[in-house]
């Protein structure tokens, strides 16, 4: 009978050990890391980042009639006698609301908080750049600076993707 209720306390102790799933600690803001990029012969491509955020204010809801733009791309092309890269412009494409001096592309996130009272949220962003689009010209060295904001209108880290010479 001792030797059960021993088993038994073991029992319960390891489940509670093991039972407790560590929740991450995410800073409060949004932060991105490169995934991949692939660029198709036909020049469209698919775009991936990782990201976390803290406190889950990512995305804005569908019912949202006209959100603000969360997700960006600003496109950068090398000049092949220096081997600088600057900013690509393209007239009609909006300028960056931060600097209003650079040209960007933006995107829109879908809601994606998490219900229940841990916000903290970590996955993956995929964007699909259509084919027949200003970026990714023949035979330019090209790169992507990326970044996203969260509702509160906080910006995460800026990245930037590996050159990617279009086919």
């Amino acid at each position: 009978m001792k030797r059960l209720y021993i088993i038994g306390i073991l029992s319960v102790g390891l489940l509670g050990l093991f039972g407790c799933v560590k929740k991450p600690n995410y800073p409060p803001y949004p932060v991105i890391t490169y995934q991949s990029m692939v660029v198709n012969s036909d020049g469209s491509a698919t775009l991936k980042i990782n990201f976390t955020d803290g406190n889950g204010d990512i995305g804005y809801p569908s019912s949202d009639v006209n959100p603000p733009y969360d997700f960006f791309i600003e496109v950068q092309q090398q000049d092949v006698s220096s081997g600088n890269y600057f900013t690509y412009t393209e007239p009609g494409v909006i300028n960056n609301p931060g600097t209003g001096d650079t040209t960007i592309i933006p995107y829109n996130i879908p809601d994606i908080t998490p219900a229940g009272n841990y916000k903290a949220l970590s996955g993956q962003i995929q964007i699909a750049l259509s084919s027949g689009g200003w970026y990714f010209v023949n035979n330019v060295n090209e790169k992507l600076v990326v970044w996203i904001t969260n509702r509160a209108g906080v910006a995460s880290n800026r990245i930037i993707t590996p050159a990617v010479v279009t086919p």
